[in-house]
């Protein structure tokens, strides 16, 4: 008899504890951020890219905390204008979500393929990553001076991934400083092809992100002469110099190295931003979003808020200053009341 009442009491304390669970199970249905389907996040760029590679893993990351689905579709088109202009096409919802790089959403507008601006939208930043200046590993050209020496006394080729884009914007606020004339630029559509060309020989010369090309760098295939930081870069048993070091007058060029945020709709209903930044905050502290950053040569940066607005801003007065001035621009960045880099204050960007 004891032992029966032992029995009843274990399967009612069971059933209890599978009560609870499912009650908690309810609740978290019941508080579902995207209750009414699967939210999706357009990358405005193709699978396999960098843009692509750098805003899975902490999407996946803020899966894993909100315990939903986030589907992530490629729309590739206009340095990912096309894909800015299908999400703001779709109710402000929070449905419908937008990755592309801090480079080409700070030129829209100058170079005349969307109206959109930082100020349409809410972004989470992840990383950034240092553009590199490349040449094979037997090229004639040794040093950064030399590089220079060659832009400005010959007509190299000089790979890009495209018009606009971080290795771009940056290459040409290089030149600037310098006193060497844009190159002959050839474009191969991503940094990964652009450096596979300066392998193949196909250009001489290639500004490239860093995480595109570290492997090659690695591998003895290419040598990096700068990177976009503001100290040297350490790469396995290479330090690569600095563009502070090698380059008087540059200290604002690491400022402008480019992110890849995820952006949702600055009109999106305040909770669920909330939400999001609880889970961007959450997946930016797991182990696996630093251990993906030191394999891809990447910074962890994690700019959200203010702060990420504050990073978009600055970038779009470098960016869209850059592409006018080098004469690839549209519409110059006075139409839309954008400051030169050296004018630029936040106290007065915010304001908007």
């Amino acid at each position: 008899m004891k032992r029966s009442i032992k029995i009843i009491f274990v399967l009612t304390f069971i059933s209890i504890l599978f009560l609870l669970a499912f009650g908690q199970g309810l609740a978290m249905q019941s508080e579902k951020l995207w209750a009414r389907g699967t939210p999706v996040v357009t990358v405005g760029f193709g699978a396999g890219g960098g843009t692509d590679t750098a805003v899975r893993p902490i999407l996946a990351k803020m899966e894993e905390y909100l315990g939903e689905t986030i589907n992530v579709v490629n729309m590739e088109g206009a340095s990912s204008a096309v894909a800015a202009e299908h999400v703001l096409s779709n109710p402000a919802d929070g449905y419908n979500m937008f990755a592309t790089g801090s480079g080409p959403l700070s030129g829209f507008r100058v170079m005349g393929t969307s109206d959109t601006s930082w100020r349409d939208w809410i972004s989470w930043h992840p990383f950034n990553g240092p553009a590199a200046l490349l040449v094979r590993d037997d090229s004639s050209i040794k040093t950064f001076d030399e590089a220079m020496k060659a832009l400005k006394e010959e007509d190299p080729n000089f790979g890009i991934s495209g018009f606009g884009v971080g290795p771009h914007v940056l290459g040409e606020a290089i030149f600037a400083i310098a006193g060497a004339p844009s190159p002959n630029y050839v474009t191969a559509g991503s940094c990964r092809n652009a450096a596979v060309a300066l392998i193949a020989g196909e250009v001489e010369i290639a500004m490239c992100t860093f995480s595109a090309a570290v492997d090659f760098v690695k591998a003895g295939q290419l040598r990096a002469l700068a990177v976009t930081t503001a100290a040297p870069y350490p790469v396995d048993d290479i330090m690569i110099p600095s563009i502070t070091d090698v380059l008087d007058g540059s200290d604002n060029v690491p400022l402008l190295s480019e992110t890849w945020p995820v952006l949702i709709r600055r009109e999106t209903p305040q909770e669920m931003i909330d939400k999001l930044d609880e889970a961007f905050l959450w997946a930016m502290e797991q182990p696996e979003i630093k251990e993906f950053a030191d394999a891809q040569a990447l910074n962890v940066v994690g700019y959200y808020g203010e702060e990420a607005d504050k990073f978009l801003s600055f970038s779009e007065a470098g960016y869209a200053w850059a592409l006018y001035n080098s004469g690839l621009a549209e519409k110059s960045p006075e139409e839309f009341g954008i400051p030169k880099l050296d004018e630029w204050d936040w106290e007065k960007e915010k304001n908007f």
